[in-house]
C-alpha cells in the first residue's frame, strides 16, 4: 500500500478490489470483518467513522490478514473466532469452521427438548465442539461427552469449553467414533442423543473444494470413495450407547439422504426419519428415534 493518508473508507475500497482480484466472493464483507477485528470495533462502527484515518500500527496489523485471506485461508481462521448459534468460538487450523448449515441440526433437536430436561449428550466428531457446547448452552441442565479422533481439535474444545463455561457439565475424549467407549459399560445404552457432524465429502471431490475449505483439516472432510464411511459406522454403532427412545441426529451432504436413510433402515433399529432443510431448502439433518429394546 502507498505511504498516504488511509481512511477507514478507502482501506476497504482497496481491500475490495485486491480481494476481488483473487477470487474471493465476499470481498467487502471479509474486508470489514477482518478490519472490524483489527480496529476491537463492530462493522457498524466502520461506517459511521468512514473519514477516520488509520495509524500505521493498524495498517500494520491490517495487511498480513489481508494477504493471508488472498491465499485463500477463511475469515474466521485468521481471526480465529467464529460465531454459531449466537457463540463465539475459538477456531485455528485444525478444525473445521463452523458453517451455517449446521445450525440446521443444533435447532431441530432444541425445537423439541423442553429447555427444563436434562438429556445426556454424546457428541461424535466433536471438533471444536460447536455442536455440543451449543446444546449445552441452552438446555442448561442437559450434560454432554464430545468425541473426537484429532488430538489438536480436542485442545481446541477445550479451550471453548473454558470460554463458554462448560467444564463441569462437558467432558472431551480422544476417540476414533465410539472406540474409546467400547470397554467401558457405562455408556451402554446411556445417551439421550447423538448427535454427529461426520466427515462426508467423498474423497475425489475433496480436491475440488473451495480454497479456504482446502486449508482445513481434511481429517474432518473425507468421507471416503463414496462419502458415506462415517455413516456406515455411526448408524450400526450408535445403538449400543443410545437409550431406547433417544435420538440419533446427523448432519449429511447436499445430495446424501436417500443414501444414509438407506442405511438407517438396514439397521433396523431406528424409527421414521425426519428430514430438516437448511436455509437454501437442502436436506442437511437426518435424525431417528431408536425404538424400545
Amino acid at each position: 500500500m502507498p505511504k498516504e493518508l488511509w481512511t477507514i473508507g478507502r482501506l476497504l475500497q482497496w481491500t475490495e478490489q485486491y480481494f476481488l482480484g483473487k477470487g474471493v466472493e465476499s470481498s467487502r464483507l471479509d474486508g470489514e470483518v477482518l478490519l472490524s477485528h483489527i480496529l476491537g470495533k463492530d462493522r457498524i462502527y466502520l461506517y459511521t467513522h468512514y473519514d477516520e484515518p488509520l495509524t500505521k500500527s493498524e495498517l500494520d496489523a491490517y495487511r498480513p490478514l489481508v494477504i493471508e485471506r488472498g491465499k485463500g485461508y477463511s475469515v474466521a481462521a485468521i481471526i480465529g473466532q467464529k460465531e454459531f448459534m449466537g457463540l463465539s468460538f475459538t477456531v485455528t487450523k485444525d478444525v473445521l469452521i463452523p458453517r451455517p448449515d449446521t445450525e440446521t441440526l443444533v435447532e431441530d433437536i432444541l425445537s423439541f427438548i423442553p429447555k427444563e430436561q436434562g438429556p445426556y449428550i454424546l457428541d461424535v466428531c466433536t471438533g471444536p465442539g460447536t455442536i455440543l457446547y451449543s446444546l449445552l448452552h441452552y438446555l442448561p441442565a442437559a450434560t454432554g461427552l464430545g468425541l473426537d479422533i484429532s488430538k489438536d481439535a480436542l485442545a481446541v474444545a477445550v479451550t471453548n469449553r473454558e470460554q463458554l463455561q462448560l467444564t463441569e457439565r462437558a467432558k472431551l475424549c480422544a476417540s476414533d467414533l465410539f472406540t474409546a467407549l467400547q470397554k467401558d459399560p457405562q455408556y451402554e445404552k446411556a445417551f439421550d442423543i447423538i448427535v454427529s457432524n461426520p466427515p462426508y465429502i467423498p474423497s475425489e471431490e475433496v480436491k475440488t473444494l473451495a480454497p479456504e475449505v482446502l486449508h482445513e483439516p481434511v481429517l474432518a472432510l473425507d468421507g471416503g470413495i463414496d462419502g458415506l464411511d462415517f455413516y456406515r459406522r455411526l448408524l450400526t454403532e450408535a445403538p449400543r450407547y443410545l437409550k431406547a427412545g433417544g435420538y440419533l441426529a446427523v448432519e449429511i451432504g447436499y445430495d446424501q439422504a436417500e443414501a444414509v436413510i438407506e442405511l438407517a433402515t438396514r439397521v433396523g433399529v431406528y424409527g421414521d426419519v425426519v428430514a430438516n432443510k437448511d436455509i437454501a431448502g437442502i436436506v442437511r439433518e437426518l435424525r431417528w428415534q431408536k425404538l424400545g429394546d
